[in-house]
Parts: structure tokens; C-alpha cells; sequence
């Protein structure tokens, strides 16, 4: 299944589609109460199933295709679930018609004619921008409305990521990979990518548009201006992490035919480094990692995150337990080897990461021997 996204034009018919919105919130928020009435009468819960029988006899919704409203209830039942298996702190919750962003459309209800949706249940046309055409059969669309207003359709197809043919510059070579605070990812044959910190960047900027929201009073014109102004600026530093990545990601897929990470505790790391580790959004990251790998044909392996990959010598497999996070290098007490902390966790990556999936493939590491230094061999 691949997904496509395009930008709907500015026009007056917008408000159709608010109004949709609008509709499915009402969807969301009656369901909500009547599974909490339920609830204090009876102690139970109303299956889905139920809900969408009471909604199709007593509910007539005009703007919302029958099996949209359907997903609502369907979205509804998902989050309780989450709930009682303790995937979440808490119940969901009723909403407000602004904070409803997003309807689904599955197999009908709806005609793409082109780069114009037709939405049958209110005879009304949207134009958005085709940028690139889709391959496969439509299986579903979305329609999402961002935090500026801007509405974006979502083009679900049946198509398959590694059916298109992406050149490639590799012959099987394999990588380790290890994330870091200072430097963003260092790679396991010497390789080192900085650390952008968009997010740092734009952070005066963010203050600045932060203290004017401040200053505004509530409800006005202008402190929804504001409002806007700061979403805006939110949304240009995410476009500028979100295009560095989807960049970095096609560079290594199309170089190595194996990539290795490490399987990291963001939570954890959240706690202890707070903002940096949010804007360095290492999760984001691996899964367009794993999503861009399956148009190159390339292997992700995910390295067990309680593998010590940095107080193992890659010489000797020696673990130093007495090795601080403030050591940037270190030699081994065992064989005297002298170590780069992280281009040594990206080669134990590596030959864990080989090791767990069972791969048979020759790394260049691997070929040449390491160093005794734990320098990387030249290419």
C-alpha cells in the first residue's frame, strides 16, 4: 500500500469541507456519550458493532458517506481499546469541532476525475494540486485540514513500495549506524553526519512569535493572527527536519544494501534531554528509514537497545562497564585498543545487527579486518 499526498487549492467550497469536519466531530462526541451513559448504567461497554447499528436506524447524518461515519465509530473503539490494554494514560475524550482534523473515505462516497475529488453526499467539486500521479487502484482518501487551515488529500493505492525501480549506487555493502546528541549519525565505516537542529535554529524566532501570542488578548482578531503566525512557523522548521531526513534516507538506502540501527528508548531519552532529543526526532527518522528501504530493496535490522554497544570493544568485545557517557573515547584494558566511542557503537551495530538477522553478506569491515586503533580501514 503506498500513500500519496496532495494540497487542495484555496477556494470558497472549503467551507463544505469544514463543515463535514464539523459533522464528524458531532459523530465523535455523541458516540462518546453514549458509551459513557451506558457505562453508568449498566458498567459495560457498547461494542462497535452496536454503535454503528444505532447510528444507521436513529442517526441521519447529511454531509458524511454512510461508511465514513462508520470509521468514526470505528476510530472511537480503537482509542477505548488502547485505553483497557494500558496503551494509553487515558479515555478518550469529547472534542472540539477545530481539533476534528481528518475523514476517511473507503470504497465509496466519493470519484477522482483527474486532480478534481467529487464528494457525492454534498454535489460539491475540490481541485487540488496533482503533483505526481498515482500508481494502483484507490483503495481510500483521506481528507485532513492542518493547524493553518490548509486541507491536504490523502490517496491510499494497492500499489507495492518495491514495484518502482530506484537506481542504487551499492553491490551488498553493509552499515552500521549509531545516533548521537553531538553528531547526528555516525556510520560504522568512519562516516559522520551532523547534527542540523532545525528546531535550534528557528528557536529566536519561535520566542518571538510565542511572546506577541502572549500579549494578545483572548478571543480577539489579532490573537488568532498570532496564533497562526506561530502554527506557521512550527509548521516551516517540521517541512525543513521532514526534507532533510526523507534527503538523508535516500542517500543511504541507495548506497547500502543492509542498514543496521540501534532500537532506541525515546521516552527514556526525552527525560533526560528533553528538547534536543524532540528536535533531533530520531523515531521520525527510522521510520522513513524503514519506509524509503522498501523502495530500494534494502534491509533495515533493529539491534537490541540493551546490547552495550558502546562499552564493547569491537576488537576484542571486551565491556567496560566503568565507561561514562562523558567519555568520548577510551582504550580497552583487555587488548589496548583505542576507541572513538561513537564509530565504535556503529561497528558493534553492525555485527550485531548481521549477526541477529542471520545475513551472509560480506561487510567491508569485515573483508579488510579492523583496526587495531578502532580507526575505520580506508576504501
Amino acid at each position: 500500500m503506498l500513500t500519496y499526498t496532495y494540497k487542495f487549492y484555496r477556494s470558497k467550497r472549503t467551507a463544505k469541507l469544514d463543515a463535514m469536519l464539523r459533522e464528524a466531530c458531532f459523530v465523535w462526541n455523541h458516540a462518546l456519550a453514549l458509551q459513557k451513559w451506558y457505562y453508568s448504567l449498566y458498567g459495560k461497554y457498547v461494542s462497535c458493532s452496536r454503535l454503528k447499528a444505532h447510528f444507521a436506524k436513529r442517526i441521519k447524518r447529511t454531509r458524511l458517506h454512510s461508511q465514513t461515519t462508520q470509521e468514526i465509530l470505528e476510530r472511537l473503539d480503537v482509542s477505548y481499546k488502547r485505553f483497557f490494554d494500558r496503551l494509553s494514560k487515558r479515555p478518550p475524550k469529547f472534542r472540539r469541532a477545530r481539533d476534528f482534523t481528518s475523514i476517511v473515505y473507503k470504497q465509496g462516497g466519493y470519484r477522482i476525475d483527474g486532480n478534481v475529488l467529487v464528494v457525492n453526499s454534498i454535489r460539491q467539486h475540490f481541485q487540488f494540486s496533482l503533483s505526481r500521479p498515482y500508481e494502483g487502484k484507490v483503495k481510500q482518501i483521506r481528507i485532513k485540514r492542518s493547524r493553518l487551515g490548509e486541507y491536504y488529500l490523502y490517496v491510499v493505492t494497492d500499489a507495492v513500495a518495491g514495484s518502482c525501480a530506484h537506481g542504487k549506487s551499492h553491490k551488498g555493502a553493509s552499515v552500521g549506524m549509531d545516533f548521537g546528541l553531538k553528531t547526528y549519525l555516525t556510520l560504522s565505516n568512519g562516516t559522520k553526519i551532523e547534527n542540523p537542529q532545525f528546531l535550534k535554529q528557528g528557536l529566536s524566532e519561535l520566542r518571538r512569535k510565542s511572546r506577541a501570542l502572549s500579549r494578545c488578548e483572548k478571543a480577539s482578531h489579532h490573537r488568532r493572527e498570532r496564533r497562526r503566525d506561530l502554527e506557521r512557523c512550527h509548521e516551516r522548521i517540521r517541512n525543513r527536519r521532514d526534507d532533510w531526513q526523507w534527503k538523508t534516507c535516500r542517500e543511504l538506502c541507495g548506497r547500502y544494501s543492509v542498514i543496521c540501527v540501534e532500537d532506541l528508548n525515546l521516552t527514556g531519552m526525552t527525560r533526560l534531554w528533553g528538547r534536543k532529543v524532540n528536535d533531533l526526532a530520531f523515531g521520525a527518522f527510522v521510520q522513513k528509514l524503514e519506509y524509503t528501504a522498501l523502495k530500494f530493496g534494502t534491509e533495515v535490522v533493529k539491534v537490541n537497545r540493551f546490547y552495550a554497544s558502546s562499552k564493547t570493544c569491537s576488537v576484542c568485545q571486551y565491556v567496560n562497564e566503568r565507561l561514562s557517557l562523558a567519555d568520548r573515547r577510551w582504550v580497552c584494558p583487555s587488548c589496548g585498543a583505542s576507541h572513538d566511542r561513537d564509530l565504535n557503537a556503529s561497528v558493534n551495530i553492525l555485527r550485531q545487527g548481521i549477526a541477529s538477522s542471520g545475513s551472509t553478506r560480506k561487510t567491508v569491515l569485515a573483508r579488510r579486518g579492523a583496526s587495531a586503533t578502532g580507526e575505520s580501514p580506508s576504501l
